[in-house]
């Protein structure tokens, strides 16, 4: 039975043979709102019924009531097949990791292990999905642009620090996410500082000069935030 909102929601969706992950990266959403949606813990915000309408035609009052079309006829549904010829491709979710030779390791305990992003996108900001991957962040240090419990994109060739941005490292017996703003770079475009720089201001920020430059293992630099508001 398909009586409400969650239920057609799955419903179009299994048609369709898309995964949470896949539907939510086409609509510009969290998997988990798409999560929370279709377990019926939560209605669907305006935004989310706008968004789907306009990438799969999905009727509101069919969404919300059951009433009338499930789509607008000269939409179609969409498919998996759909999906990839329209020019997605997956990025993986790994771990950051003080063991792993990379510094990630791949996610053993999550409902997705990779989403779906335009291959327009990533040339747009020449991101290499194949040399990318997806980290969960925790803790509270980079609030409030990056919330604890948000996805960062990181992409993985970027470990030379020659400008200002955020990027993933390692450190020590611990990994970080944290804004890195480089100074003093010399010809071979080596930084002769570094100051780690967290958003949330009640972490003061650090400055590495010498050698405590090599304590930093680059893993690569966040590219996309990803978060549920």
């Amino acid at each position: 039975m398909t009586d409400s909102p969650g239920k057609r929601l799955r419903s179009f969706r299994s048609q369709t043979g898309m995964t949470q992950a896949e539907l939510a990266s086409s609509i510009g959403v969290s998997p988990g709102a798409v999560a929370f949606v279709e377990r019926d813990e939560r209605l669907p915000s305006r935004t989310f019924l706008q968004k789907l309408n306009a990438a799969h035609g999905i009727s509101t009052d069919w969404l919300l009531d059951g009433t009338g079309e499930m789509q607008r006829v000269e939409r179609g549904a969409i498919n998996k097949e759909q999906l990839s010829a329209e020019k997605f491709k997956m990025v993986p979710r790994m771990e950051l990791s003080v063991s792993a030779g990379a510094g990630v390791v791949p996610v053993q305990d999550t409902y997705s292990d990779a989403l779906a992003f335009s291959v327009d996108w990533l040339k747009k900001n020449a991101i290499n999905s194949e040399l990318s991957v997806l980290v969960s962040v925790k803790g509270d240090s980079m609030a409030p642009s990056i919330p604890d419990g948000s996805l960062v994109l990181v992409h993985l060739p970027e470990k030379s620090i020659e400008q200002e941005g955020i990027y993933a490292f390692n450190r020590g017996d611990a990994s970080f996410i944290k804004r890195l703003v480089p100074s003093a770079i010399d010809k071979t475009g080596r930084p002769g500082s570094i100051a780690i720089i967290s958003n949330n201001p009640i972490f003061p920020p650090e400055v590495l000069t010498g050698r405590d430059l090599n304590e930093l293992r680059i893993v690569g630099r966040v590219r996309c935030v990803m978060t549920t508001l």
